[in-house]
């Protein structure tokens, strides 16, 4: 459930909602690099597996680049987790002035 949105600093209205700008929107992405980062996973992915077949160290260099990998999303979740609970830009209907809470 969310909070109900901050009452603005300047006149206390309540009629505030979250400040949205085109420079912080994500998902523009093409087609064409999604399709690249979609081959390149997979071809590392078949690579891994021809280290498996040729190589006896295959076992212990896929586990530390399992975990490698597992580390990295780890780490990479509680900076999302840090964004979220930073002070977010906020707009009052009212008066129209900006305030971060």
């Amino acid at each position: 459930m969310n909070p109900p949105p901050p009452h603005c600093p300047a006149c206390g209205s309540s009629a505030t909602l979250p400040f949205e700008s085109d420079e912080n929107s994500t998902g523009s992405e093409s087609f064409a690099e999604i399709m690249l980062i979609l081959i390149i996973f997979f071809l590392s992915l078949f690579l891994v597996f021809l280290l498996f077949l040729l190589s006896r160290a295959g076992l212990p260099i896929a586990a530390i680049l399992i975990l490698a990998v597992f580390l990295f999303w780890r780490r990479k979740k509680e900076k999302r987790r840090q964004r979220r609970s930073q002070a977010h830009t906020f707009v009052c209907l009212d008066c129209s002035r900006n305030f971060k809470a």
